[in-house]
C-alpha cells in the first residue's frame, strides 16, 4: 500500500493506544488518600467508643521482617499464633435478646458426625451432602469421611460436630473441631 492510500487516512480517526505515561481514573495518590481518610474514621470510632469487639485471648503478637529466620518451636509459637475470629459485641448482644448465638463463619466449614473417637485427640467425622445430576434432574447423596483434631476430646462418638481447615498436623489430618453443636443422647451400642 502507498502512504496516501485510504489505509492511512483511516488511521488518523481511530483513537491512539493508551500509553503508561497517560492518567486513566483513580491513581496511587488517590488511593492513598482515601485509605487515610478511612483510617481517621476509624479511630474516632473507636476512641469515641461507639464500638467495640469481643476480643479472643491474646498473647504477645509480633510480626516478623521479612527474610527473618525463626529458629525455635517457642518463637514459631509465639510469631504465628492464630488469632479467632472476633464477632462485635453489640451483635452478640442482640442475638442473644432474639434467642439465637453468633458464630464466625470459616471458609469451607462442615458439619458432620463423630463416627469414631478411639484415637488420642482425633476423631473421625462423616460428612453427608447432596449433588445434582444435570442430566437426569435429580439428587444424589454422598458422603465423605473426615480426620480432625479435638485438642481437649470434647466430641464423643455420634455427636454433630461443626469443624474447619486448620494447618495439616498429620498425615490424615487437616481439619480442627469448631463446636460441638449436638451432644449424643442415644445410646451407642444397640
Amino acid at each position: 500500500l502507498k502512504s496516501g492510500s485510504s489505509l492511512s487516512a483511516r488511521r488518523q480517526d481511530v483513537r491512539p493506544m493508551w500509553t503508561p505515561h497517560q492518567q486513566r481514573g483513580l491513581c496511587g495518590r488517590h488511593f492513598l488518600a482515601a485509605g487515610a481518610v478511612l483510617l481517621v474514621v476509624a479511630q474516632s470510632i473507636f476512641s469515641e467508643g461507639l464500638l467495640s469487639f469481643v476480643s479472643a485471648p491474646t498473647g504477645t503478637h509480633g510480626l516478623l521482617a521479612r527474610g527473618t529466620a525463626v529458629d525455635s518451636a517457642t518463637a514459631r509459637s509465639v510469631y504465628w499464633r492464630w488469632v479467632e475470629p472476633t464477632v462485635p459485641e453489640e451483635l452478640v448482644e442482640s442475638a442473644k435478646e432474639e434467642g439465637f448465638r453468633l458464630r464466625p463463619t470459616y471458609s469451607h466449614m462442615k458439619i458432620g458426625y463423630v463416627v469414631s473417637d478411639k484415637q488420642k485427640k482425633t476423631r473421625v467425622a462423616l460428612i453427608e451432602y447432596y449433588l445434582f445430576n444435570a442430566k437426569y434432574g435429580g439428587w444424589y447423596k454422598r458422603s465423605k469421611k473426615k480426620h480432625f483434631h479435638d485438642e481437649y476430646e470434647l466430641s464423643k462418638l455420634g455427636d454433630v460436630v461443626l469443624i474447619a481447615p486448620y494447618r495439616k498436623r498429620s498425615n490424615m489430618k487437616w481439619y480442627r473441631l469448631i463446636e460441638v453443636m449436638r451432644k449424643n443422647d442415644a445410646p451407642e451400642h444397640v
